[in-house]
């Protein structure tokens, strides 16, 4: 069980190293740091590297990493976003999101590193597919004295997907009574058995800034979604704004 850390520069990469290492050790995995460089490209300077092992590869990052990423012992994948100065995903992280097979650890510089693993929030919206981040989340990150947060936004359209639990179209009167509605929800999506907290929060709003205003009201340590792997006809909107504007690291697990 292995979380493999693709590690660009040892300086430029510190919070990725940091978060990946506490996510890692809150999930139970090793952490192994990976360097893909082109051929006749230097190897990684290690002077920075602390007591980091890191494995040096020559080719192409984004098909050396879906490579490893095949490997059975090879949960997750943690990477590092571009700067402010460089806005992007970046051609690596775009390859492993348009072909996901493995959760991917994505850290953006001035993010808050992940240092704890204290509050996650789950955004959920009601759909099977999209309850893939709570199983993973319940799967390796459910533990005692850890909250998970079952965040639901509400928006105009709702999941047409079968099985689909969303909230009623009623939720902007307070009289309603919520609580059968929230006990359901909880039971449908969260299956945990470790003894973690759980709560089902309700918001409504567009996706993108509420689940980023919910994550700071909370203190949220990591942001855990659901991907179905496309960009194209304006699919993954909330995760590409996201990558731009989470407080926290994000945690994208294939909903496939």
């Amino acid at each position: 069980m292995t979380l493999l850390i693709a590690v660009a520069d040892t300086v430029a990469d510190g919070e990725l190293v940091v978060s990946a290492r506490c996510l890692a050790n809150a999930a139970g995995w090793d952490a192994r740091a990976v360097h893909v460089r082109e051929a006749g490209a230097p190897e990684l300077d290690r002077d920075d590297a602390d007591d980091l092992e890191i494995v040096d590869l020559v080719g192409e990052a984004g098909v050396e990493l879906a490579r490893l990423v095949g490997k059975a012992d090879v949960d997750a994948v943690a990477l590092g976003l571009r700067t402010a100065a460089a806005p992007g995903i970046g051609h690596v992280t775009q390859a492993l999101l348009e072909h996901p097979s493995a959760p991917l650890l994505l850290v953006r510089p001035g993010m808050r590193p992940l240092t704890t693993l204290r509050r996650l929030v789950v955004p959920l919206e009601g759909s099977p597919s999209a309850s893939a981040a709570m199983r993973h989340a319940d799967g390796a990150l459910c533990a005692r004295g850890r909250e998970i947060v079952m965040l639901h936004v509400v928006t105009k359209s709702t999941p047409r997907e079968r099985g689909s639990f969303p909230a009623p179209r009623i939720v902007d009167q307070e009289h309603y009574e919520w609580s059968a509605w929230q006990d359901e929800f909880c039971m449908r999506f969260s299956q945990c058995p470790e003894g973690g907290r759980h709560r089902v929060c309700l918001r409504v709003g567009e996706p993108a800034p509420t689940i980023v205003k919910e994550a700071n009201a909370v203190g949220a340590e990591l942001i855990v979604l659901s991907w179905k792997g496309s960009f194209a006809e304006g699919h993954g909107a909330v995760v590409k704004v996201l990558l731009d504007t989470a407080p926290c690291p994000l945690l994208i697990v294939p909903a496939g």
